[in-house]
């Protein structure tokens, strides 16, 4: 049995242990997880066995999946799910849905639907065992880190004064997009939208936009406040870039602070204390480590640099988290969050997302992604941690 088909057993064996006697998955993030098809279908998910419902596009999810033929049925829609719990004998019981994500109006169809089950939640479920990436998933996010690294290659090349934000944002997207990306990020977040990435500078770094704490760039307009706007960049700007990649569904983030210009002593200082702060938080990130560990070891050697006044923002705009999952999605399990007794499994890929915000010099981002194993953290990234002058 194939890594990717054990997939689905395990999570079968999850519903044993939480006693639920069928799993409806619907995301297509899900699906691609257990299937490899994110086509229009319907995972139905029983302790004893699965069928794949393809509602369109029968001949795609043939080319794609792994899933053994006789266990597809098309067309499928939930009528035909229900239909076929029946030979199994299930027609009552508990129902595992992803309750994060999923519509009100399907909800309620799947209650009435469903009317002798009991709808329970199993996205936890799902996004920890997504957590855990095997090998072939992290060949896929390094190489969308390749991507990123074009991309800051890029903005060595094209920064330059009277440019705007927007074009720069262009320049780098465009690098992306040649190097493969496939153009869009998933985030498992209601009502979220923003650009490609944040991009921001000069004055920019100063205003946050309520969808993060953290250096959000001001968008084109209130419609989307975030990302890139059409600030013109002048000489001695810092210039934050966080704009990510995708590579077969699977995503990187990362973020490097660039200076149009020399930088001043103040934002060369402030961002060596940065690095100081991303390395040790690096040092402690490693397989069993609990995450408020990792955070408090930032957060301490902020305050022994003397730098805690703009840890993470200036208030009230302070960040509480340091880093972030990622995966099929941009922002998956763990967060990196203040105060979380959760321990880190081994080979989960997560951000280490730090930056320092002064309010004569500025802000300072650093970002990468990073593995973490029994013996530590290794950085699937690779471009350059330091400060950029162009």
């Amino acid at each position: 049995m194939s890594g990717k088909t054990q997939r689905i057993t395990a999570l079968q064996q999850k519903l044993v242990e939480m006693d639920i006697d069928a799993a409806i998955l619907v995301l297509s993030r899900d699906v691609f997880y257990y299937t490899g098809t994110s086509q229009p279908s319907i995972l139905l998910v029983t302790p004893a066995d699965y069928r794949l419902f393809v509602r369109r596009a029968l001949p795609f999810v043939l080319a794609e999946t792994w899933v053994d033929p006789g266990r597809i049925v098309y067309p499928g829609d939930f009528k035909e799910v229900l239909a076929g719990l029946k030979p199994a004998g299930i027609v009552r019981g508990r129902l595992g849905l992803e309750l994060d994500v999923i519509p009100a109006s399907l909800y309620l169809r799947l209650v009435r639907m469903f009317s002798e089950f009991e709808p329970v939640n199993i996205s936890d479920q799902i996004l920890r065992q997504r957590m855990r990436k095997d090998t072939g998933e992290v060949e896929l996010i390094r190489a969308a880190g390749g991507m990123v690294t074009r991309g800051h290659q890029r903005v060595l090349e094209s920064l330059r004064e009277g440019m705007t934000e927007l074009e720069l944002a262009a320049e780098v997207e465009d690098a992306h997009r040649r190097a493969g990306h496939e153009g869009a990020f998933a985030m498992r977040n209601f009502d979220f939208f923003m650009s490609r990435g944040p991009l921001s500078s000069g004055e920019n770094l100063f205003r946050v936009s309520g969808f993060a704490n953290t250096i959000t760039g001001v968008g084109l307009s209130p419609a989307m406040p975030a990302g890139p706007s059409r600030r013109v960049i002048e000489k001695g700007d810092t210039v934050i870039i966080d704009i990510p990649t995708c590579c077969q569904g699977y995503h990187f983030d990362e973020t490097r602070t660039y200076v149009l210009g020399r930088a001043s002593g103040g934002v060369r200082a402030l961002y060596s204390a940065l690095r100081e702060i991303s390395d040790q938080a690096a040092g402690a990130l490693k397989a069993g480590a609990r995450v408020k560990d990792v955070y408090d070891t930032a957060s301490t050697c902020a305050s022994r640099l003397g730098v805690s006044d703009y840890f993470l923002g200036l208030a009230p705009n302070k960040a509480n988290f340091i880093g972030h999952g990622i995966g099929l999605e941009l922002n998956e399990p763990p967060v990196l969050f203040a105060g979380s007794d959760f321990e880190l499994p081994e080979s989960t890929v997560t951000t280490i997302e730090i930056h320092l915000t002064h309010p004569e010099h500025g802000a300072v981002k650093l970002e990468d992604t990073v593995l973490v194993t029994d013996a530590g953290c290794e950085f699937l990234s690779s471009t350059p941690r330091e400060l950029f002058e162009v």
